[in-house]
């Protein structure tokens, strides 16, 4: 299984406890809460299996930031090459300082889109100058408060923000219904002739509060690991 550029791979303990592992709440309540309150979800879960969403809480959230803008629009091959030749070009020190360092001609050079140079141009402006805050404070921020700040930034908008909350921050209730793995999940998982649009799916996804970001890693999984 593929999406935002990643290999759905490891399962993770069941709390948060340290940044490390950012997880702040228990899969096994999230599987029984989903269980509980829609059928569909819970036969789809037995035919997946245990939940065991990747995390990226190694990364700054700058560096998920910058990555998620990378693997924008592009195959998972050809944004990995790309991803892999600015960590090289950067010594592995993908910082708001080092890119700027490197400059436009030279993330050209490794593949970067004049778009995406421009988004990762900007968001690094934005952290050097406090515009966007540190770590600590957009960890803290509400999903709210996370999503305005960070879509103010060219070339980041809700979808790679959430992508964040999911992989980075481990929230618990986020569903990312414009993404196109899940609403096509939710159709092959709920034998729909047709995707629901991304407001119907919101809709349709209230249900399984507070724990949206594991059913929207079961609608992920749905499309390439179960057979129908």
């Amino acid at each position: 299984m593929q999406f935002y550029g990643i290999m759905v791979l490891f399962a993770y303990p069941e709390t948060c406890i340290l940044r490390q592992n950012p997880f702040c709440y228990s899969f096994t309540e999230a599987q029984k809460h989903l269980r509980k309150v829609d059928k569909t979800m819970a036969s789809l879960m037995r035919r997946v299996g245990k939940t065991a969403i990747r995390s990226e809480a190694e990364l700054t959230i700058y560096e998920s930031l910058v990555r998620a803008i990378v693997y924008q629009m592009l195959s998972t091959k050809s944004a990995a090459a790309i991803h892999s030749r600015l960590l090289d070009a950067c010594d592995d020190d993908v910082s708001p300082a080092r890119i700027v360092e490197l400059g436009e001609g030279r993330l050209r050079e490794i593949g970067f889109s004049r778009a995406k140079v421009a988004s990762v141009m900007d968001l690094s402006q934005k952290i050097r100058t406090g515009a966007i805050p540190a770590d600590q404070e957009l960890t803290d921020a509400s999903d709210e408060d996370l999503i305005r700040c960070l879509t103010d930034v060219k070339g980041i908008g809700l979808w790679t923000v959430e992508m964040l909350m999911v992989f980075n921050l481990g929230r618990a209730d986020v569903l990312p219904a414009t993404d196109l793995g899940i609403r096509k999940g939710h159709m092959m998982a709920y034998g729909l002739e047709e995707m629901l649009s991304a407001r119907e799916l919101l809709k349709a996804g209230e249900i399984w509060r507070p724990y949206r970001t594991v059913a929207s890693w079961y609608l992920w999984r749905a499309t390439d690991s179960v057979r129908w």
